[in-house]
């Protein structure tokens, strides 16, 4: 991972941190499990993971605005993202639809072996749908992630992430 991921994450921890109490309130962990195409040129598609947390920050009627941070997982990238979380609370029904645009690092595979031999900088579009099971408990139904920044054989590629997971917000 780049120094400048490196020394972004803590400065993001100590924001949030400083956060009146009634958005700590808002924090939320996640973990997500599915499949992602890396759009490398020795990779289909492989198995992938997402873990992280987003802080609420404001809330405007149905929509909250966070701060999330996420590490994503496969067998050919591994990334470390930060950025805006927008999401709808639709009233009556416990569905949240939300959008992110996240920012970071990532360090990939340009060799046909496996080994992590290269790190970007990347941006990711993210989308999903969270459903409420239980008080403070989520299934993330679908959480789809565009990304881009990555190069490989001076092409861009361009990742896309499928997964599905849970939500457990304090």
């Amino acid at each position: 991972m780049s120094p400048r991921v490196l020394c972004t994450l803590p400065l993001l921890l100590v924001a949030l941190s400083s956060v009146p109490l009634h958005a700590q309130a808002k924090l939320a962990i996640y973990g997500t499990g599915g499949v992602e195409n890396s759009g490398l040129q020795f990779s289909g598609w492989n198995t992938a993971g997402t873990f992280g947390f987003y802080v609420g920050l404001r809330h405007y009627g149905p929509v909250d605005l966070s701060a999330d941070v996420r590490g994503d997982l496969s067998s050919n990238i591994y990334s470390g993202i930060l950025g805006p979380r927008l999401a709808v609370k639709i009233p009556i029904v416990p569905i949240m639809p939300y959008g992110e645009f996240l920012f970071g690092g990532s360090s990939y595979s340009t060799l046909s072996n496996g080994v992590r031999d290269a790190s970007n900088f990347t941006y990711r579009g993210v989308v999903g749908v969270d459903v409420t099971l239980l008080p403070h408990f989520d299934w993330r139904v679908v959480d789809f992630s565009y990304s881009s920044g990555i190069t490989q054989f001076n092409e861009s590629v361009h990742p896309k992430t499928v997964t599905t997971g849970f939500v457990v917000r304090f």
